[in-house]
């Protein structure tokens, strides 16, 4: 694996990881002073481990199902990888949702490209339409607020009005080539312009309507897993919630973190889901308490996993090089 890699793995792990756990110490300490300290913290020791141990189960298998996606999206653009090696792949990202929007996830075209010999131009489009795939879901389950409850958020439709924008105008093909065609003249531009074609048709293929249907159900599954986790702990503290409302407050809160551009959308999901859950007349601490487990479960879950993951396959592999050297 090459040294670039291990730089930016590097600097993940050694700056982006400590500044996202001190920005979560901080977000999550307002937290705990807006629900009361003491409160907040009677209502997570009343709370069943079996709850907790649940919502650690449903992400897993939540990310099992959004691996799936991940193959899926390979196998659309011919893309060969073993299976073994595409879930290391897969899950060594996830230590990137620490960064914003997840946008970081992209680093699974380097990683590929440095394990299996693929060019980045034609895995990166796998990355984003991955993540625009999820939001897409995400902001479906936001708008059970805007359907079911009335309410209303000009960051959820001005977040799907871009994104869905943005796959229409993938799908204008000609328009797309006439702007390639005209990129190639820019002297800067020009020189990529073969990566640059191929990176679209990468982009185009995995956004046309059958894809794009088949990647929304899946996407729709997998985040609704973490969408019953989220009314799991809601249900030990109040026997009456309602797996709707928690779809719709982990899916705007979602929304609201990934267009903040915070890592990991720390504070605004986080204030997103305790206004919402304060709005529907659950008490602060209820609320805090919550938020706290659920992002906890869907957020620091994975980046964890994901760094152990490609931690340890990074010393078994320096270990067996030095072994056969």
């Amino acid at each position: 694996m090459s040294g670039y890699l291990y730089r930016i793995q590097d600097a993940i792990r050694t700056h982006g990881l400590w500044v996202t756990a001190l920005l979560t110490v901080a977000v999550f300490f307002g937290l705990f002073l807006f629900g009361d300290a003491p409160a907040v913290v009677d209502a997570l020791g009343s709370l069943e481990l079996w709850r907790i141990g649940a919502v650690f189960g449903l992400v897993t298998v939540s990310y099992g199902i959004r691996f799936l996606k991940w193959e899926y999206y390979l196998r659309t653009l011919r893309i060969d990888v073993p299976l073994k090696t595409s879930l290391l792949m897969f899950v060594s990202g996830l230590m990137m949702v620490i960064t914003p929007g997840k946008a970081g996830e992209v680093w699974k075209a380097w990683f590929l490209r440095d394990e299996q010999g693929i060019p980045v131009n034609q895995t990166a489009p796998v990355v984003g339409a991955e993540r625009v795939t999820d939001l897409l879901a995400l902001a479906a389950f936001a708008f059970l607020g805007v359907v079911l409850y009335r309410q209303s958020s000009t960051t959820l439709i001005g977040v799907t009005v871009l994104f869905v924008g943005g796959v229409a105008l993938l799908q204008w093909r000609s328009l797309c080539l006439r702007i390639l065609t005209l990129c190639e003249t820019i002297p800067l531009i020009g020189s990529y312009a073969d990566e640059i074609r191929e990176f679209y048709d990468s982009t185009y293929a995995l956004f046309r309507p059958k894809q794009l249907g088949v990647a929304m159900v899946i996407s729709l599954v997998a985040w609704g897993m973490e969408g019953v986790a989220l009314w799991i702990v809601l249900n030990g503290f109040a026997t009456d919630a309602s797996i709707l409302l928690a779809l719709f407050v982990l899916g705007l809160g979602s929304v609201v973190g990934a267009a903040s551009l915070l890592p990991g959308g720390l504070g605004a999901a986080e204030a997103s889901m305790v206004g919402m859950l304060v709005f529907f007349e659950y008490s602060r601490a209820i609320a805090v308490s919550s938020t706290l487990v659920i992002r906890v479960g869907t957020l620091w879950y994975g980046a964890v996993l994901g760094t152990v993951v490609f931690a340890s396959y990074r010393y078994v592999r320096d270990r067996n090089t030095l072994e056969s050297s």
